[in-house]
């Protein structure tokens, strides 16, 4: 069992030029908040294989105490889809979601999210809510 709780960084940034920094960046906010990051972008996949993309970022889900979702609409004015799925796999699952972004969401999606105004501020709230569990 790890020592610290562990959190899904899930969002469309894995298409950004710089995410391997950004990612960095959020794990180093995760930490300084005593939470381990499990970022989807960690070069351990095959990035060609979209199977081999969804059994990874599917493990890493299931290894995960909450999930911190960019929200932001990405290629339209929706969420990201695959973040989208990935907010619902959590919520089946009873994982809390804090996610940031989005200024509103449908309501599906706003039942299963907690929003906040930053990755920054998304990562604090989850490590308060992760505390207070048993």
């Amino acid at each position: 069992m790890p020592t610290r709780p562990r959190v899904y960084l899930a969002g469309p940034d894995v298409f950004r030029p710089d995410a391997e920094q950004h990612f960095a960046m959020l794990a180093a906010v995760c930490e300084r908040h005593g939470l381990e990051a499990l970022s989807p972008f960690d070069g351990e996949v095959d990035a060609t294989s979209a199977q081999a993309i969804y059994d990874a970022n599917m493990a890493k889900l299931r290894a995960a105490d909450g999930v911190v979702a960019n929200l932001a609409p990405f290629r339209g004015e929706e969420p990201d889809s695959g973040t989208v799925f990935e907010v619902g796999v959590a919520a089946a699952r009873g994982v809390p979601v804090v996610g940031y972004g989005a200024q509103k969401l449908a309501p599906g999606l706003a039942g299963a999210v907690t929003l906040a105004e930053s990755a920054e501020e998304a990562i604090r709230v989850m490590a308060g809510v992760l505390k207070q569990r048993p």
